[in-house]
């Protein structure tokens, strides 16, 4: 049975890992039987409903409400990891993981019993957004074992940055992970050399196994979610309104929004910085999710529901 490469991204919340997806998704899914397993923390599936937007083939397996990595879904992981070698026979398979996730034992993992001889690790790519990386880094363990385990680090929303940020937060890389490779990016254009090929060369995270396994992984974040999903509409007003009140409270906001001219926006919120985009091909209900440290799930649909009931009449023309 011929061994199935594997890779990973990772990326804390809001840094790109979606982007990437569909920028390999675009490169490759014409040519290569691809399936991609989606890591969500929250129990939505945002961004599946992303990646169908390419109109590209692809398999997808999503694991909600944690990350894989913790023990408390590992079991089931491996489980569903097998189910989809055996009924998609994959050319290579790539993991979506949680922006929360702590992928430190990601070789170990690999190494299961059930697993080692069936896939391998190819590539571990980390997404670090450089217009907040220097301040979660500093209070967010988990994100510096993302950077410690991979191959190459993409240093992502590069145009929103001077060039001087844009060097120490590649100097701090350098420092978590001296075995990495650093590309510097915008939109996670995919930078030359970045490929799904197979090299044969060992990972960061098998060469420093004995080394990554004496950290302590992270175990569940103190992070609350909130989601909302409804079939109501809401007008253009009234949601920019929600989002300006919640925006500001939330590490990260991400969905679909019907809107009640029967239009569909996207939604990304990523650190207070907002863009609502039309998605003319969507057609399913709301779905919006919002994670962050406090956030209150029910007071959050509570509210969405509040500017649900106003009267929209004057929001209409908007």
């Amino acid at each position: 049975m011929k061994s199935i490469p594997f890779y990973l991204v990772t990326g804390f919340l809001g840094s790109g890992k979606t982007t990437l997806l569909k920028r390999f998704l675009d490169r490759y899914a014409d040519r290569k039987r691809i399936a991609i397993i989606q890591n969500e923390f929250a129990d939505g599936n945002i961004d599946g409903k992303e990646l169908m937007q390419t109109g590209k083939s692809f398999e997808i397996l999503e694991i909600n409400r944690g990350s894989v990595f913790c023990v408390c879904l590992l079991s089931d992981f491996k489980s569903s990891l097998t189910e989809l070698m055996d009924a998609c026979q994959p050319d290579l398979i790539i993991l979506e993981a949680t922006g929360l996730a702590d992928p430190i034992a990601i070789g170990q993992l690999l190494q299961a019993k059930e697993l080692r001889d069936r896939l391998y690790l190819a590539h571990v790519w980390c997404i670090a957004d450089t217009t907040s990386f220097l301040q979660m880094e500093a209070n967010v363990t988990r994100i510096a074992h993302q950077i410690r385990v991979a191959d190459t680090v993409i240093l992502n929303k590069c145009d929103l940055v001077e060039s001087e940020t844009i060097e120490t937060v590649a100097k701090r890389i350098s420092v978590l992970n001296p075995h990495g490779k650093i590309e510097v990016a915008s939109y996670c254009n995919l930078p030359s050399g970045t490929s799904l090929e197979e090299t044969g060369q060992q990972t960061v995270a098998e060469e420093n196994l004995v080394e990554l396994l004496e950290l302590c992984a992270e175990g569940r974040p103190d992070i609350s979610s909130a989601i909302i999903r409804t079939t109501a509409n809401i007008c253009m007003t009234n949601l920019k309104q929600f989002i300006m009140e919640f925006e500001g409270k939330t590490y990260r906001m991400k969905g679909f929004v019907k809107l009640s001219d029967n239009r569909s926006v996207s939604i990304q919120s990523c650190f207070g910085s907002t863009s609502i985009k039309p998605v003319p091909s969507f057609s399913g209900p709301t779905e919006l999710i919002a994670m962050g440290p406090g956030i209150d799930a029910v007071n959050f649909k509570q509210r969405y529901d509040h500017l649900l009931d106003q009267v929209q009449a004057s929001c209409y023309n908007n």
